[in-house]
């Protein structure tokens, strides 16, 4: 499985938002700010987990998940909720690779 670094992540169940300072603290405060906004509301609107990373390979993922014991999860409509976010954000999705490639993979080198 290749390895993914977590940017972010938000909870219904818990109610809590994570990010990922120790490795991500230079990203400005603005787009912090913008992805916990979609995240925050995203996993209210799923009423799961959402959390956004990179790949190994320096591409930006988004994915939503959920509680085993959570029977009334609609994995359908998160997947289709998940996919449309991928779609309209796509512009901030792809700058996030690039400013990942360029400053943290390329601090890296």
């Amino acid at each position: 499985m290749m390895e993914r670094q977590v940017l972010a992540a938000a909870s219904f169940y818990s109610q809590s938002y994570f990010f990922n300072d120790l490795e991500f603290a230079s990203l400005p405060r603005s787009i912090q700010e913008d992805i916990k906004i979609l995240l925050v509301d995203s996993c209210e609107y799923t009423r799961g987990v959402m959390a956004l990373g990179f790949t190994q390979n320096g591409e930006t993922f988004l994915e939503a998940s959920h509680s085993a014991d959570d029977f009334e999860y609609d994995e359908i409509g998160a997947k289709y909720h998940v996919n449309s976010i991928i779609k309209q954000e796509e512009e901030m999705l792809q700058s996030l690779s690039l400013w990942y490639n360029l400053v943290i993979k390329g601090n890296q080198g």
